[in-house]
C-alpha cells in the first residue's frame, strides 16, 4: 500500500483520520507495507509513518526523497527549482512554505499564488509545477510520486504492479496510474478520479478506509 496523506489520511484542517491510521496499522501488521508518498518534507512524513506504526518505505518531496529504516536516498536536484523560484520571484510576491526550511529537492510555495500564473511565468524551465490543494510545488522536471514509488520497491523488493496507491490530487494522479491499482477518495477531483481504477465514495481518511475493503484487506 502507498498512501498520500494531505487530503487523503487528513481533512481540509489536515486533521489525520484515526480510523484511517487504525485500519492501515491492520494492513500493515498482516504483512503488507504500508508507504508514505507525500508532497511535504521528510521529517513529517517520517514522524507520522514511525508513530502510526507504518513499516514501509516512506516517499517525501513528491518523489524527491526515500526514506527506509533511516536510509535516505536522494533522486531529485533541487538546482532547477531553485533557479526557477528565484526568477519567478522577481516577477511575482511569491512566498515559501514554513516546511521549505527542511525541504532538500524542492520549492515550496503559498497556494494563495495563480498556479496558471506560475507555470507561465517558468516557461522554458527544465521543472514541473504541480499542485497538491495546499501548496505549489516546483520540481525537477521528471520528478514525481511514482518515480519515488519505484525506488521505494526497489529498495524492499517489491514490483510495482503489486503496489495499490490512494490518492487525492494531481500530484497523485502519476502514481494512481502507475501502481497497479490506483484509488482516488471522494473528496479528488474529477480529473483524479477520472485516472483512478476505483474511486471511493467517502472522502479522507474514511475513503482510505473503504478503499482498503475494496481491496480485502480489512
Amino acid at each position: 500500500m502507498v498512501v498520500d496523506i494531505d487530503g487523503t489520511l487528513s481533512d481540509s484542517t489536515r486533521r489525520v483520520g484515526i480510523e484511517a491510521i487504525t485500519a492501515l496499522r491492520k494492513v500493515n501488521d498482516s504483512g503488507v507495507a504500508v508507504m508514505l508518498a507525500s508532497g511535504n518534507v521528510l521529517p513529517v512524513a517520517y514522524s507520522l509513518a514511525i508513530y502510526a506504526g507504518f513499516d514501509g518505505p516512506i516517499i517525501a518531496e513528491n518523489g524527491g526523497i526515500i526514506c527506509h529504516r533511516q536510509k535516505v536516498w536522494t533522486v531529485a536536484s533541487p538546482d532547477d527549482s531553485r533557479r526557477a523560484f528565484e526568477h519567478l520571484r522577481k516577477n511575482m510576491r511569491v512566498e515559501k512554505l514554513f516546511t521549505d526550511r527542511w525541504r532538500e529537492t524542492e520549492v515550496g510555495i503559498k497556494r494563495e499564488f495563480s498556479l496558471e500564473d506560475v507555470r507561465r511565468l517558468l516557461e522554458g524551465f527544465e521543472v514541473d509545477v504541480q499542485s497538491t490543494g495546499w501548496a505549489i510545488h516546483i520540481m525537477q522536471r521528471g520528478i514525481d510520486k511514482i518515480v519515488g514509488v519505484r525506488k521505494a520497491c526497489e529498495v524492499i523488493g517489491l514490483s510495482i504492479e503489486d503496489v495499490a496507491a490512494i490518492g487525492d490530487s494531481e500530484n497523485d494522479e502519476r502514481m494512481l496510474i502507475g501502481c497497479g491499482w490506483g484509488i482516488a477518495v471522494g473528496n479528488a477531483s474529477d480529473e483524479t478520479k477520472g485516472v483512478a481504477t476505483y474511486a471511493t465514495k467517502s472522502g479522507n481518511g474514511d475513503g482510505v478506509v473503504e478503499a482498503l475493503e475494496w481491496l480485502r484487506l480489512l
